[in-house]
């Protein structure tokens, strides 16, 4: 008679072929990917004109005093800049730039997730402590 393998081992033999891939994936293979997308670590001289699937376009850039952003209601280029607001950053393991910031005077808490590869990136933001927004959006030009 045969004997069965119960599914609980098969689903602990897949995850720990799965921890023991991620520990192989070193530091260094990281740093080349971040290389190859000639980004600076905290996204500092990085400018970037966006706009979400809604239409909102937006310019955001980096600065080392903070980021600062632009509104273009209605197509309009504005001139006053939104910041500079102190920021949080990590470079995920997808590769991705993941960005927070809060707008103290506003009451907003901002997330985005920007892909420059694709050229699409994700907002999320509590607005005035009360209203959220979520919603995809593509990058139409980045200056580094």
């Amino acid at each position: 008679m045969k004997k069965m393998i119960p599914h609980k081992f098969h689903l602990f033999a897949i995850l720990l072929l799965i921890g023991f891939l991620s520990a192989c994936n070193t530091d260094s293979a990281k740093e080349e990917t971040n290389k190859n997308l000639e980004m600076p670590d905290r996204l500092v001289g990085v400018e970037m004109n966006f706009q979400y699937e809604e239409g909102n376009q937006y310019t955001a850039k980096f600065e080392p005093k903070g980021m600062s952003y632009k509104f273009h209601k209605n197509g309009k280029n504005p001139k006053k800049w939104n910041g500079p607001f102190d920021y949080n950053h990590l470079i995920t393991n997808m590769n991705q730039h993941l960005v927070s910031w809060h707008e103290a005077d506003k009451g907003d808490y901002v997330t985005l997730l920007i892909n420059f590869e694709s050229m699409t990136l994700y907002g999320s933001a509590i607005l005035k402590s009360s209203h959220v927004h979520f919603q995809e959006g593509e990058i139409h030009k980045v200056n580094d």
